[in-house]
């Protein structure tokens, strides 16, 4: 018995252990098909993080080739090219440039698209107007019957009391004017001044007709009939806003009515406002006046010489809201360091030489005036050039551009045109929404204590001359008397040139590129 529960015990014994060997077989299976439940879900995670980490990550990557196409755009733009741009493959993607130049204002979708994810960015695209374009711009928006002449043969020569006289005209740089446009004698119009970068080669647009007489010359084409541009808008560049100095603001802050800023003030050295030595100038205005001129002024030299250092800064924009004088009484010049543009609310003076102390320095000049209730020009917006008051200016280095009129030689203070010492050089443009009354030749009527000097002018429709102020024509004793004063016009293209062009020229519908506006990543 003893032994047949022994053998009995043995028996269940082997298989307690042989059912414990199953549960533990079974633990082991469910474990392990736990665990590679487990380990599937966990490669599905993470194989679904890597796609989405794939996207994440190509997404960036077309964002970057969207702002490469956006850089390329902007570097075509810069040299003078525009249009859209193809497909172009950069890297593991591509990215593209669809441009909208008829729109208002234009702008640019720019693509980038790597493995099919796809990231777009809207730029607004911003650029001069077009006088910006030329040597000499005209609107003529007054819409008068007008020719701007040139003439003068040979190189200026002194000749006693009236200075350098004579001269042959030219322009380097194209020109547009609107009205007609007639070369006489040896003037010309030519290839704007090397490096001439963007290929000027002399153009002359004009509304009218282009004649050309004895040995002038155009080297570019010449386009009659052509369409005048549309204005800039220059209400719209809301100034007052849009400045980087405000400079009446300036002064009204810190209670000063006259003379120049506190010491220490970054604006010392650059304007002084309503000086007293400067009366007539000053009563000759209806608002405030503010004279580009640092505390101390360099004596000396003749009237070619600009003497006086003047800095200016690096990219500002000045808003002057009344008239701003270029014109010193201890000074001939000022030699101009920086890169700014000056915006005057009333008309802008000119009577002193300018000249950039180094090649990084370029000056903007608007005569802005100011506008009524229906944006139309009410005041101001001339550049009187040349005040004969206080002799004539020599040379002059900056891009002038007026809302109205560009009067030379004409006394801003009782408005009547004197006789010029010399001719001039304008290193920069010529540019008015009006005019640009630039008569410089003069004749002399009577003898003794009635002896007269006066403008005149030729009349291309009359092939007469005739005095500028009263319409007589001149006898030919008067023509005899005859003098020209040279002018001279280097376009300076610099402007543009986004890294050298001044911040806050007026914007418009030309092709000097002023930068982009109004960044937009698109969905």
């Amino acid at each position: 018995m003893a032994k047949s529960d022994a053998i009995l015990r043995s028996g269940n014994l082997a298989s307690l252990r042989s059912a414990r060997k199953g549960i533990v077989l079974v633990v082991a299976l469910v474990f392990t098909l736990v665990l590679t439940i487990l380990g599937f879900s966990v490669l599905i995670i993470a194989g679904n993080e890597i796609t989405l980490t794939r996207k994440v990550v190509n997404k960036t990557k077309a964002f970057y080739l969207a702002e490469a196409g956006v850089e390329e755009f902007t570097a075509r733009l810069n040299n003078g090219e525009s249009g859209s741009i193809e497909e172009t493959a950069l890297g593991e993607g591509s990215y593209l440039v669809d441009y909208y130049p008829d729109e208002d204002p234009p702008y640019a979708i720019a693509t980038g698209t790597v493995r099919g994810r796809v990231k777009r960015i809207k730029v607004k695209t911003s650029f001069l107007a077009p006088p910006f374009e030329c040597g000499v711009y005209a609107a003529n928006l007054n819409g008068d019957e007008w020719t701007l002449i040139l003439r003068g043969q040979g190189n200026p020569q002194s000749t006693g009391p009236h200075g350098e006289v004579g001269g042959k005209d030219a322009i380097n740089g194209d020109v547009f004017v609107n009205g007609d446009v007639a070369l006489y004698e040896e003037s010309s119009v030519n290839p704007a001044p090397t490096p001439n970068t963007y290929e000027l080669e002399g153009d002359v647009n004009t509304s009218g007709n282009v004649n050309l007489y004895d040995s002038a010359t155009v080297s570019g084409d010449i386009t009659e009939n052509a369409d005048l541009q549309n204005p800039p808008d220059l209400v719209g560049m809301n100034y007052a806003v849009h400045n980087t100095h405000n400079v009446a603001q300036i002064f009204a802050e810190e209670h000063i009515s006259g003379g120049h800023l506190p010491d220490g003030h970054e604006l010392r050295d650059v304007f002084m406002k309503n000086p007293p030595d400067r009366g007539s100038e000053c009563d000759s205005t209806t608002g405030d006046d503010y004279f580009l001129e640092p505390l101390s002024c360099t004596g000396g030299g003749t009237f070619k010489e600009a003497r006086t250092p003047i800095d200016v800064g690096i990219d500002r924009v000045y808003y002057v809201d009344g008239d701003v004088w270029v014109h010193s009484q201890s000074s001939y010049g000022f030699k101009l360091k920086g890169k700014a543009t000056i915006v005057s609310t009333g008309n802008i003076h000119i009577s002193d030489n300018l000249l950039y102390e180094d090649s990084n320095s370029l000056l903007g000049l608007v005569a802005l005036g100011e506008y009524d209730e229906y944006d139309e020009l009410a005041s101001g917006g001339n550049i009187y050039f040349g005040d004969p008051r206080y002799g004539t200016i020599y040379v002059v280095s900056g891009l002038m551009f007026a809302a109205d009129d560009f009067l030379y030689n004409t006394d801003s203070v009782t408005h009547h045109a004197a006789e010029p010492e010399s001719g001039f050089t304008v290193n920069g443009s010529l540019a008015a929404l009006d005019k640009i009354s630039i008569e410089r030749d003069w004749y002399t009527t009577g003898h003794g204590w009635s002896r007269e000097d006066r403008p005149a002018r030729y009349d291309p429709e009359t092939s007469q001359w005739v005095d500028c102020e009263t319409g007589t024509v001149l006898t030919s004793s008067q023509i005899n008397t005859l003098r020209h004063y040279q002018m001279i016009i280097n376009y300076d293209e610099r402007v543009r040139n986004l890294d050298t062009q001044p911040r806050g020229l007026p914007r418009g519908a030309g092709c000097i590129f002023d930068g982009l506006r109004d960044w937009e990543e698109l969905p």
